[in-house]
């Protein structure tokens, strides 16, 4: 019986060594642009199951969206009433983590990958460094503003792990031979925002001057799937516009949205084509930078039709809806005194009696519904239109009435409104015109994780609580007090988190 138990184990031992056949292993990878460029292809990967996550953080906290479900989902439900509780799984931020650590694995193996292959020059190998980076660097911009505390990790822990001792040096070991104690030091937390949104801004300017202009990589222009659906120079610079204006630096925020508003690549495209973005795979002149999904091809999808749509019998579950009251006088325009902006006609609609935020469960501005199940619209993080309306907060905030003015009827035109008018608009008053920009980012880009970072923003530009004001009107009257006074504490515009999770 020894004998039998004896060759059980070893047997057993011998099956567990083996290496599944279809498994690549890492000594035969990262050897050349190929492994590179799939590599690379596979940072997006995590962060694209993340979408329904950042509908929540961004949107279900604001004032423009509620629940949907006349008996809300509990954890649902704690975004929408504001007070998320740290145990809610919708809290979990392992999927940023996830894209972190493969663009850090990335960005340490480029170099190496390169001595390997002589056909990748040093322009290509600096193109997959800050495509890299630039990922990284989005992951953490929607950290450090959605909570409080979080780890900062910059380097791939996966073989090795460089860091300081306790004596001052510089050391670098291999991972498994290092305690708990030692990589819980390494994992470290950061010091203030400050030091976090300094990491983001440097890394973005970093990648701006590595990313290849007009989506050219490797000698070769991407298709459209991978012009839109991986980060470029134009996305780049934009951001970087963006996280300026957070930090105060509103001369080189006007600057650098220049690049993208004078790249032929990008363009406010036309009313006509707007929802195309969300029904098809991409809108060109729209588009910088989305998470696409193919579900013809490999059934990719997310949860966005299931947290929007109403239609129980293709998957909705109507997590989340519009805020009838705040929309429809966000939508109204009393200028153009017409249902012309398409916005209007397509970010949401009234389907069998019920609410729905349409973009993501329609295929047209009408009434034409996606298939049940088949949740691929894609999810914007940064569009077109981002760069000017950057640009128009960036002005104002330097006095530039004009060109801010200009460049919010450029927006409105395009969308089917019709221009203001400086002889009748009060276009020099800085309170107005702020509210005009705002509301603008707002119907262009409702529902798509946007509102309560434009909240938060616009309060800091204004030193004035304008988050509070706003979000409280969503409730009912009986309840706006306590919802403002609650958040009037700037600490609560943040999710909680269990401090363990990073570990």
């Amino acid at each position: 019986m020894l004998t039998l138990m004896s060759l059980c184990i070893i047997s057993c031992k011998d099956f567990f060594d083996l290496a599944p056949t279809d498994t690549i292993k890492e000594e035969n990878f990262y050897k050349n642009r190929e492994d590179l460029n799939a590599s690379a292809i596979g940072m997006y990967e995590a962060l694209a199951q993340e979408t329904h996550k950042f509908l929540l953080w961004g949107d279900a906290r604001a004032d423009m969206v509620t629940t949907g479900q006349a008996e809300p989902d509990p954890y649902i439900n704690e975004f929408v009433v504001n007070n998320v509780t740290s145990n809610n799984p919708y809290t979990n931020y392992a999927g940023l983590y996830r894209t972190i650590a493969r663009c850090n694995r990335q960005m340490e193996k480029v170099y190496d990958v390169q001595k390997l292959d002589s056909k990748i020059d040093n322009r290509d190998a600096g193109a997959f460094y800050g495509e890299a980076l630039l990922l990284r660097a989005i992951c953490y911009y929607e950290l450090v503003r959605t909570y409080d505390k979080f780890p900062i990790i910059t380097s791939d822990y996966a073989e090795t792990i460089t860091y300081v001792d306790a004596d001052g040096q510089t050391a670098t070991k291999p991972t498994l031979s290092l305690t708990p104690e030692q990589i819980s030091a390494i994992y470290r937390m950061p010091k203030n925002q400050q030091e976090v949104w300094k990491l983001i801004y440097n890394d973005v300017l970093a990648a701006l001057g590595m990313l290849p202009v007009n989506y050219r990589w490797n000698d070769q222009s991407l298709s459209a799937k991978e012009r839109y659906g991986r980060v470029s120079q134009p996305l780049a610079a934009t951001l970087a516009a963006e996280i300026a204006i957070w930090l105060g630096e509103y001369q080189t925020a006007s600057s650098l949205c220049d690049l993208p508003i004078k790249n032929s690549n990008q363009s406010l495209g036309t009313a006509g084509t707007w929802f195309n973005q969300f029904s098809a795979g991409y809108a060109s002149g729209h588009s910088m930078f989305l998470m696409g999904y193919q579900y013809e091809n490999s059934f990719e999808t997310n949860r966005l039709q299931e947290f929007t749509s109403s239609v129980r019998k293709d998957g909705g579950k109507y997590y989340l809806k519009p805020v009838s009251s705040v929309v429809n006088a966000l939508f109204t325009d009393n200028v153009s005194l017409t249902d012309a902006d398409i916005r209007a006609q397509a970010s949401y609609k009234t389907v069998n009696g019920d609410t729905v935020i349409w973009k993501y469960i329609g295929l047209d501005n009408v009434l034409s519904m996606r298939a049940g199940y088949q949740s691929n619209a894609s999810w914007s993080v940064i569009r077109s239109a981002d760069a000017w309306l950057l640009k128009a907060i960036a002005d104002l905030q330097l006095n530039n009435y004009a060109s801010a003015f200009n460049f919010i009827n450029m927006v409105r035109t395009a969308r089917g409104l019709v221009i203001l008018d400086k002889a009748t608009f009060n276009y020099t008053d800085k309170v107005v015109m702020d509210k005009l920009i705002f509301d603008e980012r707002a119907r262009e880009f409702a529902f798509e994780g946007r509102r309560w970072y434009d909240l938060m923003l616009q309060s800091k530009l204004n030193g004035k609580n304008i988050l509070a004001d706003a979000v409280a009107l969503k409730y009912p009257l009986k309840d706006r007090t306590s919802i403002r006074t609650r958040l009037m504490d700037e600490k609560n515009w943040y999710i909680p988190v269990n401090p363990k999770l990073w570990e």
